[in-house]
């Protein structure tokens, strides 16, 4: 981590950053000693990428998995993996998620379920989410694979119950797949990494998946919803903005907790349902009635 990548990230107004290089010499080892200083102290005025080599390897889930750990969200481009420390993140509590009236009555018909369509969702989001031009998504087939083996790997690099998963919202009647998201959990929080929804066939069906996984989060007991950077339906959802530091405060908390995001069972996934309920902010995290079975 001494030197620059010759690869950039387009950062916002055009500009360019120079992501800093995690060279394929450095064993995992001696990277988690540098992560915390970097996490503090920053990457520099307006940087927040790191980068590697994306390979099919055993050594990049188990990187994947330890930057996790450390705050970090794992993106890609340009061929690298790009883990990213925002210097502002947004996040909520699960249970203070906001659902509107719009978003409730839209939410009739449909529900949700939790990695039962891995491939489906991540196809989805290659098809109709993008950067700049249609084809141009950041989640490529070989980050989905490397994201994919991140939970089979076990050691001392599987800590905090670090797993990605494919959350889903079906149109009950048809079958059809409207919306969903990749995400991964560590300890008890739970990140989204990117998402689509089909808005032309089904209007309103993003914010429909957005809120009753916010529900469904809160009744499986996780404390944190890391939503990454700031966007404006973030914020309307409930979202805030923290700093970088006030992040990796939580991270560092929140990983030794433990939440398991179980798919829904049957009628527990019914979108309608899931927000009509009204959470009870006096309750602490997974003591909804009916969310995810107790941990073992």
């Amino acid at each position: 981590l001494g030197r620059r990548s010759p690869c950039v990230h387009p950062v916002g107004g055009g500009r360019t950053a120079m992501a800093l290089l995690i060279p394929d010499w450095m064993s995992l080892e001696d990277l988690e000693r540098r992560l915390p200083v970097i996490v503090d102290g920053g990457l520099g005025p307006g940087r927040e990428f790191l980068a590697a080599d994306l390979r099919d390897d055993e050594r990049t889930p188990q990187l994947i998995a330890l930057l996790i750990w450390h705050g970090f969200l794992p993106m890609g481009g340009r061929g690298k993996l790009k883990p990213k420390i925002h210097l502002v993140r947004c996040v909520m509590e699960p249970r203070s998620v906001h659902v509107g009236r719009k978003v409730r009555r839209r939410s009739k018909g449909f529900h949700l379920t939790v990695d039962t369509a891995w491939g489906a969702v991540v196809g989805s989001i290659q098809r109709l989410t993008y950067t700049r031009a249609p084809g141009d998504c950041w989640l490529t087939d070989e980050l989905a694979h490397a994201y994919a083996q991140v939970g089979s790997r076990s050691g001392k690099w599987h800590r905090g119950g670090v797993v990605f998963h494919s959350v889903e919202l079906w149109h009950t009647a048809s079958g059809e797949l409207v919306a969903g998201e990749v995400g991964y959990t560590c300890g008890s929080v739970y990140s989204s990494c990117t998402g689509f929804s089909r808005k032309e066939s089904f209007p309103g069906t993003g914010s429909v998946q957005l809120a009753a996984l916010g529900r469904w989060l809160e009744a499986c007991g996780f404390a944190i919803w890391d939503l990454g950077m700031d966007m404006e339906y973030k914020r309307e959802i409930g979202g805030r903005l923290v700093p970088r530091e006030e992040w990796a405060r939580q991270i560092r908390q929140r990983r030794h907790e433990e939440a398991l995001l179980a798919s829904p069972e049957d009628a527990q996934g019914d979108a309608f349902a899931l927000l009509s309920r009204v959470a009870d902010v006096s309750r602490e995290p997974g003591a909804l009635a009916g969310g995810c079975p107790p941990l073992s």
